[in-house]
């Protein structure tokens, strides 16, 4: 039978003229099911088991006579990443999407088939950074200096070979990383060239910090101390043949909960290696001490007076039990907002229900989301507080605003609509869309110094029905022809002109005092 566009048609069997079209997903068999047969006063018993085979199709489209009975036909996702193998690993890649978000985090990427490049992989424009995941239990044999030699050996040394091999990897073969074990699915998005390369190193270690004994160990991190040398004290590591960074179990969610993007965690790596490399710094008894005093001094690590320095212990308890940075997380909150609406794009882009642009190539959209998802957690905050204020403001007629990025070269354009009836709402959302594309041209006009323009139309809290509608002009080529086209369109439709539009001042800490 086939519903839809009329009167259903049933068929007797079939219907001439019908199929549906569908995709292989997958083959595979179904869980034992164990058949016991028993005779009583026979001795007879027999255990049998069996696993029906079974196979998952998508079905993509219904089509009659030729053409599709669906409003919008279903396309296969452009790709499917990993969700992690083992328990640790679907831990750190839960991590790693909430911080970094899904297009750029890729867990169990692979260099040939069957051969697992690293256990984690985010690549966020010319920034790299390589996750390996190690796990053992710390034995006590009552030799503390051995059973850290092999707890190390078997975990952080292990680690850094994986992160210095996938490395090398990726210089050399760049476009030979693949999602699947068989090697048939590329990476979705470029790796940058070696000469732009930033790679950043990340040890995931567990089990020193439960020791068989039942004493809890933090891991100290120290500029003098290399390899095994001292017991759960981390230093440069020979086998990553660079800085490598380690955390823990218990340090690592609390390190991407306070450096909640791309951004501010690479911030925070670089400026840790520069740190050490500078030699002024000794020693920090724990990762999160070190986080605690980068965060303490405005995402810094100045030098005290005294060097070389240690570090004061137990100054990450201070930092939690602080009410302005207790009043920082809550006020943070509203900011995973602008997450919400990259990682509603990346879903809609990935499974290709974009109602335009599913055509674009997976390089120019990841470009074009980059640049939103390149603000810091606190840039974060201000644009979603900008934009549930203006939504605020937009019940019954359009509000549109410019806000510009504190990424230099960025500049957003927000439309807001007073929203329209299930019926009107074509006509009203391709009228919406002229006016944010209008607005976006006389942005470039205000502003000539901002290369990307990114323009988002929404409708206004608490209408009936809504929808979204985003554009993103690179202007970097832009001409003196179109430039003057711009600013003519500004002045002949009144946007952003000086003396004209409305200045708002938004003014936000980001440790509130209150």
């Amino acid at each position: 039978m086939i519903g839809g566009g009329g009167a259903p048609k049933v068929g007797a069997p079939t219907i001439s003229g019908a199929k549906v079209v569908a995709q292989l997903l997958e083959q595979k068999r179904a869980p034992k099911s164990a058949v016991f047969k028993k005779k009583r006063r026979k001795n007879f018993r027999r255990k049998l088991g069996h696993r029906q085979r079974l196979t998952a199709v998508r079905i993509m489209d219904i089509v009659m006579d030729g053409r599709s009975v669906l409003k919008k036909p279903l396309m296969p996702p452009r790709f499917k990443r990993s969700t992690g193998i083992t328990p640790s690993e679907k831990v750190l890649a839960d991590l790693c999407d909430d911080s970094f978000l899904s297009l750029w985090s890729y867990p169990n990427l692979y260099r040939k088939p069957g051969k697992e490049l690293c256990d984690l992989l985010v690549v966020f424009g010319n920034d790299v950074i390589i996750f390996s995941d190690k796990s053992c239990g710390f034995h006590n044999s009552g030799d503390l200096q051995r059973d850290w030699s092999n707890w190390y050996r078997k975990t952080i040394a292990s680690s850094a070979r994986q992160i210095r091999g996938a490395e090398r990897w990726i210089i050399r073969n760049a476009d030979s990383v693949f999602l699947d074990p068989k090697c048939t699915e590329p990476l979705p998005i470029q790796l940058p060239s070696s000469d732009h390369l930033r790679i950043h190193r990340v040890c995931v270690v567990d089990g020193a910090s439960k020791r068989s004994d039942g004493r809890a160990t933090t891991l100290a991190v120290s500029a003098i101390v290399g390899g095994d040398m001292k017991p759960f004290t981390v230093g440069h590591i020979a086998e990553a043949q660079g800085w490598a960074h380690v955390f823990d179990a218990e340090t690592l969610p609390v390190a991407l909960r306070e450096l909640s993007t791309v951004a501010d965690f690479v911030d925070y790596l670089q400026k840790k290696e520069a740190l050490i490399e500078s030699g002024n710094f000794v020693r920090a008894d724990s990762e999160l001490d070190l986080l605690a005093y980068f965060l303490w001094n405005n995402r810094e690590f100045p030098a005290p007076d005294q060097e070389p320095f240690k570090i004061e212990p137990d100054i990450w308890a201070n930092i939690e039990a602080n009410q302005q940075f207790l009043a920082a997380r809550e006020a943070n909150k509203v900011s995973f907002l602008w997450d919400h609406f990259i990682e509603y794009l990346n879903g809609l882009y990935i499974r290709q229900e974009l109602e335009t642009g599913n055509e674009l190539p997976v390089t120019f959209y990841e470009n074009a989301i980059r640049i939103m998802a390149g603000e810091r957690r606190f840039s974060r905050r201000v644009l979603a507080k900008w934009i549930l204020g203006r939504a605020e403001m937009a019940p019954n007629s359009y509000v549109g605003s410019l806000f510009p990025s504190l990424q230099p070269d960025v500049l957003y354009v927000l439309l807001v609509g007073p929203g329209s009836s299930r019926r009107e709402h074509g006509q009203y959302r391709k009228a919406r869309f002229e006016q944010l594309r209008n607005r976006c041209i006389a942005a470039k006009a205000a502003h000539p110094d901002r290369r990307h323009i990114i323009g988002m139309a929404l409708d206004a809290r608490g209408v009936k029905g809504s929808s979204e509608d985003f554009i993103y002009l690179d202007t970097d080529d832009w001409t003196q022809e179109q430039l003057r086209n711009a600013e003519e369109l500004r002045q002949e439709l009144d946007y952003f002109i000086e003396g004209k539009a409305r200045e708002s001042r938004l003014t936000e800490s980001e440790y509130p005092a209150d």
